[in-house]
């Protein structure tokens, strides 16, 4: 068993947490160099990515069906997540100087770079479905061969939202796939059981090809005519329900990073993004993140700590240039509950002067000075950079006054 106190001793140890049903140990950014180190332990070997059976071992062990959920998430989200943040700088550059009059829109330069990050959304059917199958120990390329199956311009130009459609004369209701993501999530995860269950039961010397043949021929037309009318609904119901969370701006999401819900968070977010061109909740609920780096540097400057400076002043700098909040969150937040307070008030401030402002990203984009390109063709972009502000002088203020206010009491 694991002794969490002394391990939380240790230096250069952010802290623990129990998440998706394991013991992780929070070290900030040098996992790679901590990974290098382990290595050479007598013993221990690299494995690289763990593999399927070892993985579906551990979520079968005494795992919430919560944390099987996120873990799920994370899986299946987290390779995209360095793309679209390097899109979204794309497009808001390109948007900017589009916007300036440098470029037109229906130029090969704007459309160049504009499509680094839509094209990712638009796709995400086939992109998900490859990810999805290796989470649900399916075949990768048939997943990613189904997902391009319903995205097919042919397939797709018959399929419009809110239409009747025909296949096999029966009549659905229609669901145009681009930009989706629990539909093919639906689609993969079913597939994963029947190709398994085909494995089983098909002679080995015919898997080769009655095993995909089966699955695409049987899925692809599921897909469309299930999975994607029942993802809709679904969608529909967790946008619903998210917008009306964000009609009240003090959600911050730096509070849902530390319940283990981004992952979950981040498909609705970018759903609604692809679907009306901009999204509240980015803008909005990243203001936590500011309010993060605002109560960091209070404690870089007035802790008398110097191990705590120290961290302090590497997860600002971490936050403040990548947008990374975890270091900050693990290193000082969690180590003083009432940072927590100052976190929510401070970002609750932000987020409610980018809810009455209208404040809405038009690109994905986290916090931090490397995504701020993204930001630059935002709604209200002048009363986003209000609310940066005060949400990091406010986290400052209450966080200084605090750590006063403890010291001259010990004195």
């Amino acid at each position: 068993k694991s002794d969490k106190a002394k391990i939380e001793k240790i230096n250069g140890v952010l802290g623990t947490q129990i998440g998706a049903g394991t013991f992780q140990v929070l070290i900030g950014t040098h996992v790679s160099d901590v990974y290098d180190e382990l290595l050479t332990i007598p013993g221990i070997t690299g494995k690289g990515e763990v593999a399927d059976d070892e993985d579906t071992t551990i979520a079968s062990e005494k795992v919430s069906l919560f944390d099987r959920f996120t873990r799920m998430m994370s899986t299946v989200f987290s390779p995209y997540i360095p793309v679209l943040a390097t899109g979204g700088i794309a497009s808001g550059v390109v948007g900017l100087l589009a916007n300036l009059g440098v470029m037109t829109t229906d130029s090969l330069t704007y459309q160049t770079f504009y499509s680094i990050f839509y094209s990712l959304i638009y796709f995400f059917p086939i992109l998900l479905a490859f990810t999805a199958a290796k989470h649900f120990r399916s075949n990768q390329y048939v997943a990613a061969v189904l997902g391009a199956s319903i995205m097919y311009p042919g397939v797709a130009d018959l399929l419009v939202a809110g239409e009747k459609a025909d296949l096999f004369g029966i009549n659905f209701p229609a669901f145009h796939f681009a930009s989706s993501f629990i539909p093919i999530l639906l689609a993969i995860f079913c597939m994963s059981y029947f190709e398994r269950w085909l494995k089983k039961t098909v002679p080995a010397t015919l898997q080769f090809i009655v095993v995909p043949a089966a699955c695409l021929f049987i899925f692809v037309p599921l897909t469309i005519m299930v999975f994607g009318p029942v993802g809709s609904l679904v969608a529909n119901g967790i946008s619903t329900v998210y917008q009306a969370v964000m009609a009240y701006p003090i959600i911050s999401c730096t509070l849902i990073i530390l319940v283990g819900m981004h992952w979950a968070v981040t498909p609705i977010m970018l759903g609604i993004l692809a679907t009306q061109g901009y999204e509240a909740g980015l803008a909005a609920g990243g203001m936590g993140n500011y309010a993060v780096l605002g109560i960091c540097l209070a404690v870089m400057i007035f802790d008398k700590n110097k191990e705590m400076k120290q961290t302090a002043g590497s997860s600002s700098f971490t936050l403040a240039l990548c947008g990374i909040s975890e270091p900050c969150l693990y290193g000082v937040i969690l180590k003083d509950k009432k940072y927590i307070m100052n976190m929510l008030v401070a970002g609750a401030i932000g987020g409610f002067i980018c809810g009455i402002t209208g404040v809405a990203a038009t690109n994905f984009a986290y916090a931090g000075i490397l995504s701020f390109g993204a930001w630059l063709t935002a709604k209200s972009f002048v009363w986003y950079c209000v609310a940066i502000v005060v949400s990091v002088v406010v986290g400052f203020v209450l966080t200084a006054f605090m750590l006063k206010t403890n010291q001259s009491k010990k004195a």
